[in-house]
């Protein structure tokens, strides 16, 4: 925006000055208002090939859904450890059980080339009854070398028995405009070339390993998508905080597998198995954690724990 031109005449100077001065501020708060309100064209692209993945799941199968839209190296986490999704729906049986799903918040790379979902789904044993399982999915999406957005990395938790699964959908209904899905806000780009996530990711590991709890006070972003068993939808750093602060969870211990990094080094992804002492008793799990660089360092802006018996 630039600078207004004050008005040489010393009688009129502050006052036109001021208006000139307030009328730019209004300008400049409409054109943030209206860009606030446009949704990125990729991030658009990515919640409509999410939708998509859904729908043809309903439409088909699980499995034909999966081998569709995963990547030929796309992730998935089969209960033991992450293994490649392809190679694992291509053995699985059809069947008639039923995953339901939609988005509630997606993010993207600058470039647009990198990105996840996240939001709830329903688990149905046999079509036409009802649902018997329920939880968030979180997924990790990266355009191919044909500009089209395949899974990376698929994951998420699931929700005890001890809850309503019908209730997923109710809990966090389906944004009914483009726009309600972004969440996590756009940056300006940062002029650091060098700069690589896991330099924050191994500093954060060391912190956990001292103070869990500290640990995530000083990594996590303001705007955080937080994803654990029986915990509500986790959006903001207060929400998570408490999420993590579990008391019949004791220590974490994340031990990395695999990873991934935007074109523009905004944006990275990693994934794995944890460890987590749980009600006193050693239990397992997988997890997966979104850093994005920031002017103030990298920050976590989504991360799902799913933790097993």
């Amino acid at each position: 925006m630039p600078r207004p031109v004050l008005s040489s005449d010393r009688s009129l100077n502050r006052h036109s000055g001021k208006c000139m001065w307030l009328c730019a501020i209004l300008l400049m708060t409409c054109v943030y208002t209206a860009q606030s309100q446009q949704t990125d064209p990729d991030l658009a692209l990515l919640i409509r090939e999410e939708r998509a993945f859904a729908a043809k799941a309903e439409a088909t199968d699980v499995p034909t859904a999966f081998l569709a839209y995963l990547d030929s190296a796309g992730m998935i986490f089969n209960g033991e450890a992450a293994v490649n999704g392809i190679a694992e729906y291509s053995k699985s049986p059809k069947g008639e059980a039923l995953l339901k799903w939609y988005p509630l918040i997606g993010h993207v790379s600058q470039a647009g080339d990198l990105g996840f979902t996240a939001g709830p789904f329903q688990y149905i044993a046999e079509r036409g009854q009802d649902a018997v399982g329920s939880g968030y999915f979180f997924s990790v999406w990266k355009k191919n070398a044909s500009g089209v957005f395949k899974v990376m990395l698929d994951g998420g938790v699931i929700h005890s028995q001890s809850r309503n699964p019908a209730e997923a959908f109710r809990r966090d209904p389906e944004p009914q405009s483009n726009t309600d899905y972004r969440y996590i806000t756009p940056i300006p780009k940062v002029k650091d070339p060098n700069a690589q996530p896991w330099t924050a990711e191994a500093a954060f590991l060391e912190a956990a390993g001292k103070d869990v709890n500290q640990a995530y006070k000083q990594y996590l972003a303001e705007e955080v998508v937080l994803l654990r068993s029986d915990r509500p939808f986790g959006k903001t750093k207060a929400q998570a905080l408490a999420a993590i602060a579990q008391p019949d969870i004791q220590s974490y211990q994340f031990i990395r597998s695999g990873e991934g990094i935007s074109k523009e080094g905004d944006l990275a992804y990693c994934f794995g198995k944890v460890k987590a002492m749980k009600g006193g008793k050693p239990v397992g799990g997988f997890f997966t954690r979104v850093w994005q660089r920031r002017p103030e360092g990298w920050k976590i802006v989504a991360e799902q724990v799913s933790l097993f018996q």
